[in-house]
């Protein structure tokens, strides 16, 4: 009995990306997992290789990202997130003013249109800005293409600006020890994935993949029913699906319209994340808070890829998705009434 094609080539990915995960974590590259299979899946864009991602297994894989941020809730936390109000202020003048740049960049310099600029400056929520300038008659493989390269540079520099700007070094061995999950640590922890993909399938919560297991979970854990922590082997899968779903973005995409798009998506992410850093080194000598983790609440990758990194890097997680969440649901807000004015 042979194996259909598609499933094959499936198969195969996942064994070069999950090699590819292995080997830089081997060596020590902070969030190896995910910057292997992430690379792997550029790699095999660029070289035109039959690459497959495992789509079906990136709703599920998402929706356990919202349940680990989260089991990382606390009532300690609870207590402390009505102080973290200047925070979120701050990341809302970064949002605006990154806006505010990117656009009269894109507009100005790039040549985009009003209504390309306008989606392409918005930091969050990839899947909306497209369906948006479909709707709008924007250029959508502009728009996915730099956005996809958003999320990817990323994930790829924030790594090397911890380690070079913040003098942090990334110990994979600090990771605190959890006793092992039971059986009905495990059914608690299916049944806040299943409820995040069906509300995905079913309602239009915004970012139901994440915000609906995040929120089941944490009631959880609050209310004592469970207090179970997901294994390191499961983080892991996680990065290695996450990664090459972020990658596969890349596939079917020419060199040229990269090339193209490539400096417009440079410069964005440039803004972006420069402000992300000043507004972390501010904040951190106001409010006292871990400077990496400012970084990764202000950063402009996606929702799941930035809490992802938050875990897999020991940060304060529940504060890094507090704030990802509140940046994706501004900008879906935002997004329809400043395309509209674009459009006029």
């Amino acid at each position: 009995m042979t194996l259909p094609s598609g499933l094959l080539r499936t198969a195969v990915t996942v064994l070069v990306a999950g090699a590819a995960g292995a080997g830089l974590d081997w060596v020590g590259i902070p969030l190896g997992w995910l910057l292997g299979a992430m690379l792997t899946m550029i790699a095999a864009a660029f070289l035109r290789l039959p690459a497959e991602q495992p789509r079906p297994l990136v709703p599920w894989v998402k929706a356990s990202v919202g349940t680990l941020l989260g089991a990382s809730v606390t009532p300690a936390i609870i207590t402390g997130a009505a102080q973290w109000w200047p925070s979120v202020l701050c990341m809302l003048i970064v949002i605006a003013l990154g806006g505010l740049i990117n656009f009269q960049l894109l507009s100005r310099v790039a040549r985009f249109s009003r209504v390309e600029a306008t989606l392409c400056s918005m930091p969050g929520g990839i899947t909306e800005m497209i369906l948006l300038g479909e709707q709008a008659g924007a250029d959508q493989r502009r728009v996915a293409i730099v956005h996809t390269l958003r999320i990817a540079l990323s994930i790829l520099t924030i790594p090397i600006l911890a380690t070079l700007i913040f003098g942090i070094t990334i110990d994979r061995a600090a990771a605190p020890e959890h006793p092992p999950m039971t059986l009905p640590d495990w059914g608690w922890f299916a049944a806040c994935i299943l409820a995040g993909v069906l509300a995905d399938r079913h309602t239009r919560i915004p970012a139901p993949l994440i915000l609906v297991p995040l929120v089941l979970c944490a009631a959880l854990h609050l209310s004592g029913l469970t207090a179970f922590a997901v294994p390191g082997a499961v983080s892991t899968l996680i990065q290695l699906v996450i990664g090459m779903n972020v990658g596969a973005r890349f596939l079917g995409l020419s060199l040229r319209s990269l090339a193209a798009m490539a400096g417009a998506a440079c410069s964005v992410v440039a803004v972006q994340i420069s402000l992300a850093v000043a507004a972390s080194l501010l904040m951190s000598g106001w409010i006292g808070a871990d400077r990496l983790s400012l970084m990764l609440a202000y950063a402009p990758g996606g929702l799941a890829e930035m809490s992802l990194i938050a875990i897999a890097m020991g940060r304060e997680v529940a504060f890094v998705g507090l704030h990802h969440v509140l940046r994706v649901l501004l900008s879906l807000g935002a997004s329809s009434p400043l395309v509209r004015r674009a459009s006029r």
